[in-house]
Formats: structure tokens, sequence, C-alpha cells
């Protein structure tokens, strides 16, 4: 059985956004290749990145700009701007300090602080 073609939807200034329908359309279905979306966005969903810790958040968003862009400097340094940062709920530098200082202290990121530029972080590698 064919399914009746849905009427023809006429656009109103008026309507709210309820009242517009909605197709999905997958990416097979238009012609497009599907990219593959990379492994990190599927660690943790970003609506609980609040029931974190801000040291947590800090390590989530280290482990998401290494996987994303690689290291921006030689020997795995990895930059943490305030635009990244930003996104993992950290938009207070004295609570990203902090968190960096944690995470440091913790022992397993190495951190290099420079004047007027973004903090480089590395993963420290265990000597056993």
């Amino acid at each position: 059985m064919a399914k009746a073609p849905p009427a023809t939807f006429v656009y109103r200034a008026d309507m709210s956004a309820d009242e517009i329908p909605v197709e999905q359309v997958s990416l097979g279905a238009i012609g497009a290749v599907h990219a593959l979306r990379p492994a990190e966005y599927a660690k943790v969903p970003s609506a609980l990145y609040p029931l974190f810790q801000p040291a947590d958040r800090l390590l989530l968003c280290f482990i998401f700009a290494r996987d994303v862009f690689g290291e921006d400097a030689p020997g795995g340094w990895t930059k943490l701007g305030s635009g990244l940062t930003e996104r993992f709920g950290l938009t207070d530098r004295y609570i990203r300090r902090r968190a960096i200082k944690t995470v440091e202290r913790d022992g397993r990121v190495e951190v290099r602080r420079r004047v007027g530029a973004c903090t480089l972080l590395r993963l420290k590698v265990d000597q056993k």
C-alpha cells in the first residue's frame, strides 16, 4: 500500500514552531556520504557536564581537545583555550585555574603555563 502524499504545507508568519511539520531525513536518503563521527562525542553527553567537578570537566576537555585537534606543540602538548574550556562549563578563570592545579597535583598531567597565552597540558607517561 502506498502512502498518500501529505497535504501541501503553506507557511504563515504567525505560525508557532509546533505547527510546522517535521520530516526526518537520513544522510543516505539525500545522497550524502556518512562521515564517521569521532568517538569523543560519545564519552559524556554535554548535558551531563554540570554534574562533574571542575577538575573532571577539565580532563574531559583535555581528552576532547587531544582527540579532535591533536597535539598543538611538539612533545604531546595540548592547548586549552578559553573557548574550548567554556564549552565544558569552565567559564570562570579562577575555577579553571583551581581545576588545573588539582589535575596537576594528582600527578597525571604536566602543565606548562604561559603568560598571556593558553595553558598547555600533557599526559604524564608512567615509567615502570
